[in-house]
């Protein structure tokens, strides 16, 4: 459409990006489709004698018809009627550039193909050529088949009778040139009143039909203004009622969690904080009796006892090298650690650790402001917030107000 509306270049673009992405896929109709969108850039390329162009896009067709289709339903006689095709827009081509020899060579190549319904394509072959007798041939031919068909009111017989009237009058039978653009123009005239009178039909009837439907409308549309006044206000105080009640217990189990989720945090927190603090002590009283245990405690133990010495994990320069420098061990293993002894990444764990810390913050501090916190963490409030609630399910204002919440309830 867009090619037929002048923007040629928009539409040679869409092509071959359609083709592009065809040649990517494996849609069942794949070779089909690129068959379809060749043929037709050929065809455009040939009309604006982008003649080059058209050959490098006739090779790319001939790779396609001549390759295996895969899963592709066989249409018997397709390959060679694709191939009878390509011969004759490559023999156009090559004889609009002077080529002759590989024109006719193509031209052979065509004659050997036995399929016959696209032979008015090697026309404009054949008048370069010079070979005007095998052009009122064809045409001739073309021309039986539609008389014996009862056809002979279309265009392509406007297309017949073009070209044997030029023919004719190229050899100089002027006598039988005439005859034949006499009969264009009467062809033409008779299409023009067919369409003429098609258009009018179709005109009447849209008008008709259109008719009909805006009546059927107009009482269709009484209909339902009656009814919709029926029953719209009864059906907005319903709708207001549900969803303010929807609105308000919504509201309640929102609340509701985050109070629950918020004691659960607290409970967490006291919880590791006695755990750190018991395997803390232990690991001293190991170190104390056996000095040569902090050797041969574990990888993972001697990570976490760095990141919690001085609070290490709020650093927000710390990287994944520094604690493999300081706690000595395999960088290859590094990953495999966390994995095995936590689930999770190194960023992932320091996060949850700095997560960890800033509710302690939030709740030992409520003079702290949520940024504070957060640059004490060694993050951005925006990062602190995203963070915080991955980790806790609930963001740090509503934790903190929770807080207060619980408080009051446990008075």
């Amino acid at each position: 459409m867009m090619y037929y509306q002048g923007e040629k270049e928009r539409a040679y673009k869409y092509l071959n990006e359609a083709i592009t992405m065809m040649e990517g896929t494996d849609y069942d109709l794949k070779y089909d489709n690129l068959r379809y969108y060749y043929n037709t850039i050929i065809l455009y390329l040939l009309w604006d004698e982008r003649l080059e162009e058209s050959l490098e896009a006739l090779d790319k067709l001939e790779a396609v018809v001549t390759s295996a289709t895969g899963e592709e339903t066989h249409i018997s006689g397709l390959e060679e009627k694709e191939l009878k095709r390509l011969y004759a827009n490559r023999a156009v081509a090559l004889a609009r550039l002077y080529r002759t020899e590989e024109a006719d060579e193509c031209y052979r190549k065509f004659l050997s193909l036995s399929d016959s319904r696209d032979n008015y394509l090697i026309i404009p072959y054949l008048f370069k050529r010079g070979r005007y007798d095998e052009v009122i041939r064809l045409n001739s031919e073309r021309e039986r088949e539609y008389v014996e068909a009862g056809d002979t009111i279309n265009y392509y017989m406007t297309s017949i009778r073009h070209s044997l009237g030029r023919a004719y009058f190229i050899k100089g039978d002027y006598k039988k040139a005439a005859l034949q653009f006499e009969r264009l123009a009467a062809l033409r005239d008779s299409l023009k009143d067919r369409e003429q009178r098609s258009a009018a039909i179709e005109l009447a009837t849209v008008y008709d039909i259109a008719r009909k439907d805006m009546q059927i409308e107009k009482d269709a549309a009484k209909l339902r203004v009656r009814n919709v006044l029926l029953w719209t206000v009864s059906a907005i105080v319903l709708i207001l009622v549900f969803a303010i009640w929807r609105i308000w217990r919504h509201h309640l189990i929102i609340k509701e969690k985050n109070r629950i989720q918020t004691r659960t945090i607290e409970e967490l927190l006291e919880s590791k904080a006695e755990l750190e603090k018991e395997k803390a002590d232990a690991l001293a009283t190991e170190t104390a009796e056996t000095p040569e245990a902090q050797d041969e405690s574990s990888d993972f133990d001697r990570i976490c006892q760095l990141l919690h010495k001085d609070n290490l994990f709020l650093d927000p320069e710390l990287s994944r090298d520094d604690i493999i420098r300081m706690a000595r061990v395999p960088k290859n293993k590094f990953a495999q650690i966390f994995k095995e002894n936590t689930g999770m990444s190194f960023t992932e764990y320091v996060n949850g650790k700095r997560m960890e810390y800033a509710a302690s913050l939030l709740k030992d501090n409520p003079h702290f402001t949520i940024e504070a916190v957060a640059k004490e963490v060694g993050l951005s409030s925006a990062q602190f917030y995203k963070l915080f609630q991955k980790r806790f399910g609930i963001t740090p204002s509503v934790f903190r107000s929770n807080l207060s919440s619980n408080a009051l309830v446990e008075k």
